[in-house]
């Protein structure tokens, strides 16, 4: 039994600095910085239109609660308020930018 135990105990020291030998452990974390859009004075019944796609109401987008978030590159925002188009510019949005539009009253 005394064999046993010393035999044990020689195999677990032989073990021991073997366990500290392992490569660390890294974690890279990419923040992806898309471009914000944000709308000012947006009426609660205006339509958000990007590049021709409807987004939704435009107030939504206040820069206060929340920001539409675009790639980066150029892109055509247009108003809509009762079917007519109140608000219409082509913007140009790099990356981790924000522009706030400031609609007409």
């Amino acid at each position: 039994m005394d064999m046993i135990v010393r035999r044990l105990a020689v195999a677990l020291a032989a073990a021991l600095p073997l366990a500290g030998c392992a490569y660390p452990t890294t974690t890279v974390r990419t923040l992806e910085s898309k471009p914000q859009l944000a709308f000012v004075n947006a009426a609660k019944d205006s339509t958000l239109f990007v590049n021709g796609v409807l987004i939704g109401p435009a107030a939504d987008f206040d820069g206060k609660k929340n920001t539409l978030q675009v790639e980066s590159g150029t892109h055509l925002i247009e108003i809509q308020q009762n079917g007519r188009t109140v608000f219409s510019q082509a913007v140009y949005l790099g990356t981790d930018s924000t522009k706030t539009i400031t609609l007409p009253n």
